[in-house]
């Protein structure tokens, strides 16, 4: 009967314990090795057999895999005393490890004259998916080593084992800038929950805005609900990791010569963190050290689900209501309304150029003949220019309500938009059937008019700065020789996965459509108001603000009315690259 050599696994820590631990689970017989004994024994309990020393895991494994924290563990375990350079049996290492490029090639270039194959091959995941086999993983390397890891890493990595190619390094390129896209949600997201609250919205609800939209991250779609929100910060991510990836990335990105001007940020904000004593905290704790500067905290609320008795607020006498938007969306929303059958309206446009409250200054006396008519404001605003316009309605006898619609126009004509709205909820009933013929993201913000207004600017600004640190990555990835459709296949799995990297780059960038439906000069105004909020509230916007800055550059550079998807042209000019598609044309024009 042929006996099956056993696997090698090194480095049972967070993600190599339930890497190994399911390998042990799966059938394949595996050797073990840490210095922590507990973890050890933990893995040994799933089935798999506890080795001495690396080096006695080389001298009877063929394929030897290490998940390990630090440079200098890997070398010891490597190239050390008792390391797997010493083994007799060992052929292919597999480094799952997230190091950097040159240190993967200068690792490779110290193995092959022992003619050991070394695999670089990053993975991306969480705690669970590695205790259940659904991770991802990149792969660089020689083929013959890749050939030979496949089958474990296939166990390992159902939801995708991508092989970059031969050259030592590059797959470390790409995981270094998935998790620079993770880390960077995590602490773009921080500062729009702090502000909101601070504002006084409900953290619940924005996450529910925000995920439901292109501002979503991997920060807002697992980590606010599971850990932040409940006060738990156990998502299971040390912060000294995530510093050590991001600080990696943006040298390595700027070795290369593209400028990280929003990265650097970012690692600004996860360096302070650290310099506190945060190093070997959940990162999920970066939101503690920034709230300290607003005085808040963003948790979660108790609230009742239940109203009390007679709290149902009576609906007021209404014979109309009268809508102000954006002139852009005015025949889009026009024809979707066509058919409404409930409250008559009257749909007004209002031009770019034009003061909002004039024009409602100017239609609310003359066209709106009766009182108690409702005017519902669809444009965006500031929530010091919502009360102005509340205060002008209730003076000729309205009521007033900020509905704020998010979305393009293509968007604005299939009835795809997000409508967020503040204000009386007494004609909920009346309005939630008119917001429904413009999309099925229909949120009630709250009570007071204004509070629509600043989810609707959080939530824009909070997209174009997770799209400005995508196209540094992007870039990044270009120039390092990545494809665009290879890092959307990585980052799309999920911790780096947000709108720009897994849908905008690739149909919009990376094709030179350069079509997306939002303006750069949008993004500036969405981020101009985050701006006067933060100050108006006395709250720190680090990121933020510097993305406000890149977006009022680009307006200079360009026009205020190129596509958003434009920025990404400015950054390939100076970092003299381009993100395209192999068959796109090379026109940009």
């Amino acid at each position: 009967m042929k006996t099956i050599k056993p696997v090698g696994f090194i480095g049972l820590g967070s993600m190599g314990g339930p890497m190994a631990s399911h390998l042990a689970r799966s059938g394949v017989p595996v050797l073990v090795y840490d210095v922590n004994p507990t973890a050890v024994h933990s893995v040994v309990s799933c089935g798999a057999k506890a080795a001495t020393s690396p080096c006695a895991i080389a001298h009877r494994a063929n394929l030897v895999f290490t998940c390990l924290p630090s440079l200098y563990a890997l070398q010891e375990v490597v190239l050390g005393k008792n390391g797997l350079l010493g083994g007799r049996a060992i052929k292919t290492y597999v480094d799952c490890s997230t190091t950097s490029a040159e240190f993967a090639r200068e690792m490779a270039a110290q193995l092959m004259p022992a003619g050991i194959l070394m695999l670089d091959a990053p993975i991306t995941g969480n705690v669970i998916t590695a205790g259940n086999g659904k991770l991802g993983v990149m792969c660089s390397g020689p083929a013959e080593a890749f050939r030979d890891a496949k089958p474990v890493l296939q166990k390992l990595a159902s939801a995708l084992v991508l092989y970059i190619g031969a050259q030592s390094g590059k797959a470390q390129t790409m995981k270094l800038l998935n998790n620079l896209l993770s880390a960077s949600g995590m602490a773009a997201s921080c500062e729009a929950f702090i502000l909101g609250v601070k504002a006084g919205l409900d953290p619940l609800v924005m996450l529910n805005v925000i995920n439901s939209g292109e501002a979503s991250s991997s920060a807002t779609r697992n980590k606010f609900a599971r850990s932040i929100l409940v006060d738990q910060f156990d998502f299971g991510a040390r912060m000294a990791i995530t510093i050590k990836d991001i600080t990696t990335s943006v040298y390595e990105s700027e070795k290369l010569g593209v400028p990280m001007w929003i990265s650097r940020e970012i690692q600004g904000l996860w360096a302070y963190a650290i310099s506190q004593g945060a190093s070997e905290r959940d990162g999920t704790t970066l939101i503690t050290y920034l709230e300290q500067w607003a005085g808040i905290k963003v948790r979660a609320k108790s609230v009742s689900t239940q109203q009390p008795k007679g709290s149902r607020p009576r609906v007021p006498e209404t014979n109309q209501a009268v809508i102000f938007c954006e002139q852009r969306l005015h025949s889009a929303l026009a024809l979707r309304l066509r058919d409404f059958k409930g409250i008559p309206f009257t749909l007004i446009g209002v031009a770019p150029h034009q003061c909002l409250f004039s024009v409602m200054e100017k239609h609310l006396p003359t066209r709106i003949s009766k009182s108690g008519t409702l005017v519902v404001n669809f444009c965006p605003v500031t929530s010091i220019q919502a009360g102005s316009l509340h205060a002008l309605a209730v003076k000729y006898g309205h009521s007033y309500l900020d509905a704020p619609v998010t979305g393009t126009l293509t968007e604005a004509r299939c009835g795809a938009l997000m409508v967020m709205f503040s204000g009386a909820p007494a004609y909920d009933d009346i309005l939630l059937p008119l917001f429904k013929c413009l999309g099925e993201r229909v949120f009630r913000i709250g009570k007071r008019h204004g509070m629509a207004q600043i989810m609707h600017q959080i939530n824009g600004a909070l997209f174009s700065t997770l799209f400005a640190v995508t196209c540094e990555a992007f870039v990044a990835g270009a120039k390092a020789g990545l494809s665009p459709k290879t890092m959307t296949r990585i980052m799309g799995i999920e911790t780096g996965r947000n709108a720009a990297s897994a849908r905008i780059m690739p149909e919009q960038i990376a094709t030179r459509r350069f079509k997306y439906g939002k303006s750069i000069a949008l993004a500036c105004c969405e981020l101009e108001a985050v701006s006067s909020e933060a100050a108006r509230l006395n709250v720190v916007m680090w990121a933020f603000e510097k993305v406000k800055l890149l977006y009022r550059l680009a307006t200079q550079l360009g026009s205020p009315e190129d596509d958003i998807t434009r920025l990404v042209t400015h950054y390939e000019t100076w970092a003299k690259t381009q993100v395209k598609s192999i068959n796109s044309k090379t026109k940009t024009a």
